[in-house]
């Protein structure tokens, strides 16, 4: 039982880094590696993704909820949290702003990473 906890800790590290990376100022430049427009809707996605991916495999080894109700749990969860940290962005002056693209990304991204257990889990059991 005191395993299973352990193994919330992954997704509550990702998640605080998560809503710190979405909430720190930048600066007045958008995020152009290699000249590629609109990467961080590629690096919301990811980020997402494998946070989704975490919760499910913490939420699925100690819970009485289906694991196909644990993924959308998860994505509505994840995308929910994105939709309140765009508008933290939009709310506070640090140079940041709301983007619709944001929220979409992110949510594509809980729902890849909240699914994607199901092709890769490292307990074959709890699929």
């Amino acid at each position: 039982m005191m395993q299973n906890k352990w193994r919330w800790i992954p997704p509550i590290v990702w998640g605080i880094l998560l809503a710190v990376l979405s909430l720190m100022p930048t600066g007045n430049s958008q995020m152009f590696l290699f000249h590629i427009p609109n990467l961080d809707k590629v690096a919301h996605f990811g980020m997402y993704a494998v946070w989704a991916y975490l919760i499910v495999y913490a939420w699925t080894s100690n819970s009485t909820y289906s694991n196909q109700k644990v993924k959308w749990l998860t994505f509505l969860f994840g995308t929910l949290l994105g939709v309140i940290l765009e508008y933290g962005q939009y709310t506070m002056t640090f140079g940041r702003s709301f983007e619709t693209w944001d929220i979409v990304a992110n949510s594509i991204g809980s729902l890849v990473g909240a699914f994607f257990f199901s092709f890769y889990s490292p307990n074959k059991g709890v699929n």
